[in-house]
């Protein structure tokens, strides 16, 4: 595989990731078993990633804009959005840890946020977190590997102008050639001085400039036929 499209599946892979890993905060992360009303039963109130930890969507945010980054900076710029790749992996799966550990806290959040009251009969997670680490995984993997073989990346050669043997982009070529031909504003001077800018040498410079006219040219030397005509 070349180096250009290695980097290519390398940055659709962190564009993927980061997308994955913002997507799975839309679903429930916890569920809180809110206490018993009148009749004796209770419900249970679903918690969306994005609520329970805003930090996992915001790093997911950050994780797609990383993996874009990578596709147009060069040198000390792809290094810093490789290390901030990795900076975001490492980050959402402290966040994940921490709501295992404890999801408790976001669902007293949440109680409070559906009944006013942060009472809860208990909490547990949903296999979301658990799946979030996956694309977590990917962004950390894409990260690594930015920071390691990112040097190695070539430039593609669509965006470098190609050039010809001696060095010289065509289009400089085609820019020399169009400044070489007359301007209208000469061709006017020179009619305006009495003179055709049909008899013009292209040695004799741009129109509108000093013009050898034909009788500054060197006379013909005649022919050796003209040598021999007999006089009349």
């Amino acid at each position: 595989m070349s180096r250009w499209r290695r980097r290519a599946v390398v940055v659709l892979l962190g564009i993927a990731c980061g997308g994955l890993l913002l997507a799975s905060t839309t679903q429930p992360w916890v569920v809180a078993s809110l206490p018993a009303g009148p009749g004796g039963t209770g419900s249970d109130v679903p918690v969306a990633g994005s609520t329970a930890t805003a930090v996992v969507p915001a790093l997911g945010l950050v994780a797609l804009a990383g993996a874009v980054a990578l596709s147009t900076l060069k040198g000390v710029g792809r290094a810093v959005a490789a290390v901030l790749l990795v900076l975001v992996a490492l980050g959402a799966a402290a966040s994940v840890a921490a709501l295992v550990a404890d999801p408790v806290t976001p669902a007293q959040a949440a109680a409070r946020a559906a009944t006013g009251v942060p009472e809860v009969d208990g909490a547990r997670t949903t296999a979301w977190p658990l799946l979030a680490l996956l694309p977590t995984a990917g962004v950390l993997l894409v990260g690594v590997v930015a920071l390691v073989s990112g040097r190695a990346w070539a430039t593609s050669a669509r965006f470098e102008a190609p050039a010809d043997g001696r060095g010289t982009a065509p289009g400089r070529t085609a820019g020399a050639a169009r400044a070489a031909a007359p301007s209208r504003a000469g061709l006017w001077d020179d009619l305006s001085q009495g003179v055709d800018p049909t008899l013009r040498d292209p040695a004799d410079g741009p129109a509108g400039g000093p013009v050898r006219r034909p009788a500054d040219r060197p006379a013909e030397v005649p022919t050796d036929a003209e040598h021999r005509r007999p006089a009349e």
